[in-house]
């Protein structure tokens, strides 16, 4: 008889002991990333009797088994705080506790900046992730304490200029042909530019013998004063006032005289565009169909504007191309030396369909920017497909620039930081550049029952939870990241008010066993009166 006393007994506590459970769930409701528990009970030591059926056994009561967590996923709130994140799926935060250098585990992902440029909870534990290496842009090494600097962003020296222009086909040339010079002026009658030919820049050298014919070598030069090869014409007869047309491909008509007959050699320079081409004395912009202009940056990430210009050089007929100089060009203010400067210079060659053939790889040319910078900062400047915009073309339409680009930036100060799902930081910086500076490290356990709760929505490692394994978000079955939102509390009301509910009834049954074994103990009492 006294043994249902202490059933009763076990009874008022296992169910005391749900109350509890319940009530701490409720009064979570609102609680970041919290997990809601339920309490679980088990029947205790059986007392073995006898009847006349043979052995039975009656019970003893009840037990508070274990209180497990639900770790089943919250939903989502959303917040306008780019550092508050929350986990879809599973996983848990990784933060460290810098006074006993501990690691916890939590589901609550509010973070913030400290005055430090750590990225913490409002507990102080500092989130851990591990480094973006700038170069490969990959993590590297082992997970370390998150923290965003506020210093400048280191500044990129231009080291390609990508561009795309169409040049107009039909454009004429630029610049006049130069004075006649040299010896033997009076053996050339004229020189005059062949119809719709064109001749190299440079200076021209021509040479010939007057006994039974006529050869004539132009000598071509390029702008930087090297030699470009040479085209030929002759021999042919000797006639006073003969015009040779189109010397070589060249695009010069020459006229000679009658004092051609001594049977002499001799030689005469005259000057083709030697003047024209972009000097540090010369306006580029008189020497040239068309130009364009991009902001490149030297080491110190300082801006200084180079100029392309862009000149049609001369045809051919066999085969049928065009080919155009282009010529790199830093006004005095962008010059080291503070004049003017042709900094390096190359052809473009388009075949009848206005196609590029030649010239469009990349050609490195030296520039020597403002004091202070590196000197010849290698620039490699592209124009054909590899410059990120498609290639230049040449069509009989207005020359214009259809896409331009260049890699350097200058130093840029820290504006905002965004997460991806895949838990990567990124800094975003006043001179457009979004470095990505660390990747958000998360965990799981074997067994996320085991872990302790440490309050302040912490979890610690236990035997029975195992150790971590770790991974970035969305990797080896944990979930990934959802900034601007955090993740609320998984607990249900409704389903908690029943769970009240049924612990209140089952507390108050258990209680009446108590008193319905006094008033029969008192009965017995009874019996002796």
């Amino acid at each position: 008889m006294l043994s249902s006393f202490f059933s009763g007994i076990s009874g008022l506590m296992a169910n005391s002991s749900s109350i509890n459970v319940v009530g701490n769930n409720i009064a979570n409701v609102n609680t970041v990333g919290f997990k809601g528990s339920r309490a679980s009970f088990e029947d205790v030591l059986y007392q073995s009797i006898n009847g006349t059926s043979g052995t039975s056994q009656v019970g003893r009561g009840t037990a508070l088994s274990s209180v497990d967590t639900s770790f089943g996923q919250g939903s989502f709130e959303s917040t306008t705080e780019s550092t508050d994140l929350a986990i879809g799926g599973k996983g848990f935060f990784i933060v460290r506790n810098a006074e006993n250098e501990t690691n916890y585990y939590t589901r609550a992902g509010q973070f913030r900046f400290d005055s430090d440029g750590y990225m913490t909870n409002p507990a102080g534990e500092i989130l851990q992730g591990r480094e973006i290496d700038r170069i490969t842009n990959a993590p590297f090494g082992v997970d370390t304490d998150i923290i965003i600097s506020q210093a400048p962003s280191e500044p990129r020296a231009t080291e390609l200029i990508g561009m795309n222009v169409n040049l107009q086909s039909d454009s004429p040339v630029a610049g006049t042909l130069g004075n006649l010079s040299g010896v033997a002026n009076g053996s050339v009658n004229s020189v005059t530019l062949s119809d719709g030919k064109y001749p190299r820049a440079g200076t021209y050298t021509l040479t010939y013998n007057a006994a039974t014919g006529v050869t004539i070598t132009a000598a071509l030069v390029n702008p930087d004063g090297s030699a470009a090869g040479a085209a030929t014409y002759g021999p042919v007869a000797v006639a006073a006032g003969t015009t040779y047309t189109n010397l070589g491909g060249s695009g010069l008509d020459i006229t000679t005289d009658a004092a051609l007959t001594d049977g002499a050699s001799r030689t005469i320079t005259f000057s083709g565009f030697s003047s024209d081409y972009v000097s540090a004395t010369v306006n580029p912009s008189t020497t040239s169909n068309y130009s364009s202009s991009i902001t490149a940056y030297d080491s110190l990430g300082q801006p200084h504007v180079v100029t392309v210009y862009f000149r049609k050089a001369y045809e051919t007929t066999t085969p049928q191309t065009s080919v155009w100089e282009w010529m790199a060009h830093l006004d005095a203010a962008d010059s080291a030396t503070g004049v003017n400067d042709l900094a390096g210079w190359g052809t473009l060659t388009f075949n009848n369909n206005g196609a590029l053939t030649t010239g469009g790889g990349a050609t490195s040319v030296s520039f020597d920017f403002s004091q202070g910078a590196n000197p010849a900062q290698a620039i490699d400047l592209v124009f054909g497909s590899g410059s990120g915009g498609g290639t230049t073309t040449q069509y009989p339409i207005a020359s214009t620039t259809n896409f331009q680009t260049q890699d350097g930036y200058p130093p840029g100060v820290l504006q905002n930081v965004t997460v991806s799902g895949e838990g990567v930081i990124s800094g975003h910086y006043s001179n457009g550049q979004i470095l990505n500076l660390y990747q958000i490290t998360l965990a799981n356990f074997n067994n996320p029952n085991g872990l302790r709760k440490e309050g302040s929505n912490l979890y610690s490692e236990t035997i029975e939870s195992g150790v971590a394994y770790t991974n970035a978000p969305g990797e080896g079955g944990l979930g990934k990241i959802s900034a601007n939102s955090l993740e609320q509390s998984n607990v249900d009301l409704a389903t908690e008010f029943v769970k009240m509910i049924i612990a209140q009834r089952g507390y108050q049954a258990n209680a009446r066993v108590i008193t319905t074994t006094d008033e029969v103990l008192a009965e017995l009492m009874n019996i002796k009166r």
